[in-house]
């Protein structure tokens, strides 16, 4: 089963909430920030803020930032054509694009390179989706582009950690800062049927139903995992006949360990599809000895075909980024499908609990017993959360990894039945 399509834009900006209206007309500081849950309602408020103010703003050169150019014309370029069709001109992918008849820039900000694109640029006004995930450089030149009197810059953002430079140096500095935000939630969006919220709120668990759901500001704690029931999530998978594809993750190691895991897409007897990781192979090179990559491959090889025989099945291999030396050898031995695995992990986590706690995620935990232990022990790193940084403990994390792997490999096939997770970058799309 399959949660409902979320309402399009055009019919969420003819109905908007008091929050949303009240939100729009009294976005007039020079920072307004949109901030909360996912489906809420904070995209549109803000995209129509954001159209009145390039039609009606002080003269001079726009920009629209995100992440990526992809996740921009996503989040962002897509909904204003869906709201105004006639209002924009755009190509995905290029730099610039015209809405209302003004130059925009689009400019990626993915990591602290991207800085370096705004100097020379003096602005009039811009556009931030998705504010946390722009680098703090970036963010602070920009404001110092933002040179135009008159200039405003409009931005939204799901919550994130607590101690996130955006929350703690702009959101909580509101009073001192000429800053407007507001806080928005599901029930904030009236376009949303109550069967709809009931099944988005079903796709996020522990930390992440806190922060897209609930739209808090907490940290990460405990176990990664926490929502794992050996009753619920142990399951071997439905009989051969039943598996429609195939997916091998490999997590590679040297002297540490390499963990290499088979996940099949396949139908149990209600006619539910999922994904089932139905065996594991390791290799521990510090108590066994390290293996070299024709080894490896090798033997995986055999794993593999033992493992697919009688399917038909050509598996999509999502390896390990870093293991260059041997994707060259698993080339060289004519291995098909290989792919470079999406090593983001945020993302990978989050997408993974989703699962999970969609219940459509399942572990043979008895023939992958190292994967199954190390899941139910995966915690966060109490030191580095000290310091405001959220990332898993490393140690014993090698299965954990190569999951990650394999469940990013398959998000063309989940996205259907997870519709509000990562779009393709791995962000939330709030298309809300």
């Amino acid at each position: 089963m399959t949660a409902p399509a979320p309402p399009r834009p055009a019919e969420e900006a003819a109905r908007l909430s008091p929050k949303q209206k009240d939100s729009i007309l009294d976005a007039t500081c020079r920072i307004c920030v949109w901030e909360g849950s996912i489906r809420s309602g904070k995209t549109i408020a803000s995209i129509l803020k954001w159209l009145r103010y390039v039609q009606t703003g002080p003269k001079g050169p726009l920009a629209i930032i995100g992440r990526t150019r992809d996740t921009i014309a996503r989040n962002v370029l897509d909904v204003i054509a869906d709201i105004a069709p006639g209002a924009i001109s755009f190509n995905r992918g290029a730099p610039t694009c015209r809405i209302l008849g003004r130059l925009v820039h689009i400019i990626g900000a993915s990591d602290a390179k991207a800085e370096k694109v705004l100097r020379g640029l003096t602005l009039a006004g811009a556009y931030v989706d998705e504010a946390t995930t722009i680098p703090e450089d970036f963010f602070v030149q920009l404001l110092g582009r933002l040179s135009v009197p008159g200039a405003q810059l409009f931005c939204t953002t799901n919550p994130d950690n607590p101690e996130h430079w955006f929350r703690k140096k702009y959101l909580k500095r509101a009073n001192e800062l000429d800053l407007a935000t507001w806080h928005f939630v599901m029930d904030d969006n009236p376009s949303l049927t109550e069967e709809y919220k009931t099944k988005t709120r079903a796709e996020f668990t522990g930390l992440w139903f806190k922060r897209f759901i609930l739209g808090q500001w907490v940290a990460a704690e405990g176990a990664i995992y926490d929502l794992l029931d050996d009753t619920i999530h142990c399951r071997p998978a439905p009989a051969k006949d039943q598996w429609l594809t195939a997916w091998i993750a490999l997590d590679y190691g040297t002297s540490n360990p390499t963990h290499a895991g088979l996940i099949v897409l396949a139908v149990d007897a209600l006619g539910v599809p999922g994904l089932y990781v139905v065996s594991e192979w390791e290799h521990d090179g510090r108590a066994k000895g390290q293996l070299t990559d024709a080894a490896i491959s090798k033997r995986l090889s055999e794993w593999a075909q033992e493992q697919l025989a009688d399917t038909g099945l050509d598996p999509v291999v999502a390896l390990d980024p870093s293991a260059a030396s041997l994707r060259t050898q698993m080339r060289a031995d004519g291995w098909p499908g290989l792919r470079s695995a999406d090593n983001r992990v945020d993302v990978g986590i989050r997408n993974t609990a989703s699962l999970f706690g969609g219940g459509r995620l399942f572990v043979d935990a008895e023939r992958c017993p190292v994967l199954w232990e190390q899941l139910c022990g995966y915690v966060w790193d109490d030191e580095a959360l000290t310091k405001g940084e959220e990332k898993p403990k490393k140690v014993a994390d090698h299965g954990c990894d190569m999951l990650r792997y394999g469940v990013q490999s398959a998000r063309g096939v989940w996205r259907q039945w997870l519709p509000d997770l990562a779009a393709a970058d791995g962000g939330l799309a709030d298309a809300a």
